[in-house]
């Protein structure tokens, strides 16, 4: 079953305005509810993500020469390994760990 569709039509950058609002404002939207730090690696071919304290590599980021579709996931245990994690992959420094803006009250 396949996980993406693929498109190769030229797009506007308009067209994401609704999706991109969503992410941004819904209570529901997994960027409210946690951080998330993302980077590609190994030229595009891996990607790290730090979401919370869940560390996961796609991609060649599991392992040099490792399928688009290889993954590995961990979580962290503790604010050390979060704080390791920030400065190891995504070069920022924090003296604690980053927390999610609360959501407006009445919201989620």
């Amino acid at each position: 079953m396949a996980k993406y569709l693929w498109e190769e039509r030229p797009r506007a950058l308009a067209d994401f305005r609704a999706g991109s609002w969503w992410h941004r404002t819904s209570p529901d939207s997994h960027f409210r509810r946690s951080l998330v730090c993302s980077l590609p690696t190994h030229g595009g071919s891996g990607r790290i993500t730090l979401s919370g304290r869940t560390l996961k590599a796609t991609g060649a980021a599991v392992a040099e020469g490792a399928p688009a579709d290889a993954t590995h996931t961990r979580e962290l245990d503790s604010d050390a390994e979060v704080l390791e994690a920030y400065r190891t992959w995504f070069g920022m420094e924090f003296t604690t760990v980053p927390e999610a803006a609360p959501l407006p009250h009445g919201a989620g």
